[in-house]
């Protein structure tokens, strides 16, 4: 019994030992168990936070997708419209041209007509040389012819000046409708490289014709040419030719025919 009553104070030693022993231990694991817990949190939050990234980068995406189809398809539709107007100018060109060719068949007509009056003319001058005295009324009768063919040449003559200027103005109406004018600026609105071909700004209003040539310049500096390939009311669609190619074109650079 007394060695029991002695033994005891060391047996409460050592359960205490052992408790605190495993409460300490206890600790320990829980504070690694909340740090692996906030670990995880901030592991989580920062995937949320890159996922969130990638929506962001994948909306983006999507957005520019759908605004680049929708510049593709606005530029078809302005190739298809120009294609349009061009053929309709192309209509007007060639009906000038028809006119052209008939107002030059009547003043060849005229101006042979006019020959023949002149020639008949000094056939008159001749006669009234050779008429006498006898032959005074055939010449009152035919002064009155020279008098009226000499209207009638004057008459000629008016048409042919008409005409001619006539075919004049619509010489400068086929000019006007083929040629672009020189020095006519405009800038580089849209740029389609991977298929080689760009959109300026300026078109029918600014009397921009198909085929015609443009140097693109960016800060005096010469980056290419661009040939004409289709002409709409404010825009035009034109070919970047590679042979001239110095750099790729941007939108905002200066083109000058």
């Amino acid at each position: 019994m007394n060695k029991l009553i002695k033994i005891a104070p060391i047996i409460v030693i050592l359960a205490c030992g052992g408790s605190l022993f495993m409460a300490f231990r206890l600790y320990k694991i829980k504070q690694d168990h909340l740090a692996t817990i906030a670990q995880q949190k901030d592991d989580l939050e920062k995937t949320n936070n890159d996922l969130t990234r990638t929506r962001g980068n994948l909306k983006n995406t999507q957005t520019s997708l759908t605004s680049t189809s929708n510049e593709l398809a606005q530029v078809g539709k302005t190739l298809d419209d120009t294609k349009a107007s061009l053929d309709q100018k192309t209509q007007e060109a060639e009906g000038l041209k028809t006119q052209m060719a008939a107002q030059t068949k009547q003043w060849q007509a005229t101006k042979t007509e006019l020959a023949a009056a002149q020639a008949e003319m000094q056939k008159v001058v001749e006669v009234l040389k050779l008429v006498g005295i006898e032959g005074i009324q055939n010449v009152t009768q035919i002064g009155e012819k020279v008098r009226g063919l000499a209207d009638e040449k004057t008459l000629l003559s008016g048409q042919l000046a008409k005409m001619r200027d006539e075919n004049q103005q619509l010489q400068d109406k086929i000019v006007e409708l083929s040629t672009t004018p020189v020095n006519t600026r405009g800038k580089v609105a849209s740029v389609q490289d991977r298929w080689g071909f760009l959109v300026l700004n300026i078109g029918e209003e600014q009397k921009v014709r198909k085929h015609s040539q443009f140097l693109i310049y960016r800060d005096s500096k010469p980056v290419g040419v661009v040939q004409v390939l289709s002409v709409g009311p404010t825009t035009s669609v034109a070919e970047i030719l590679p042979e001239y190619r110095r750099g790729t074109p941007r939108v905002g650079d200066v083109a000058v025919h």
